[in-house]
């Protein structure tokens, strides 16, 4: 179950970033990568926290609630490039 969660990750990260470089709609599809690739913060996060922790339960702790943190702004971000994407190539 576990690879196969992963395959669609990375099928998805192809196909969103593969056309990111045509110009047009390039803020859109970086909004969706940001969507797509969010999840990650929270690993990223907890293995930062880990790396230099004293006292492992609050570093495990402190990392999900960053990384949850962290995680939600790049969603937001994300959710407005998709949204604000039209405006840009209207007005080009």
């Amino acid at each position: 179950m576990k690879s196969i969660v992963s395959f669609f990750i990375v099928l998805a990260l192809v196909a969103l970033s593969v056309p990111c470089f045509a110009g047009s709609m390039q803020k859109f599809h970086g909004g969706a990568r940001e969507v797509v690739m969010s999840p990650l913060q929270i690993s990223y996060n907890v293995k930062k926290e880990t790396a230099n922790a004293r006292f492992l339960p609050f570093a495990l702790v402190g990392g999900i609630l960053k990384g949850s943190f962290y995680m939600a702004k790049q969603i937001i971000t994300g959710t407005l490039n998709m949204a604000t994407s039209p405006l840009d190539s209207q007005y080009k």
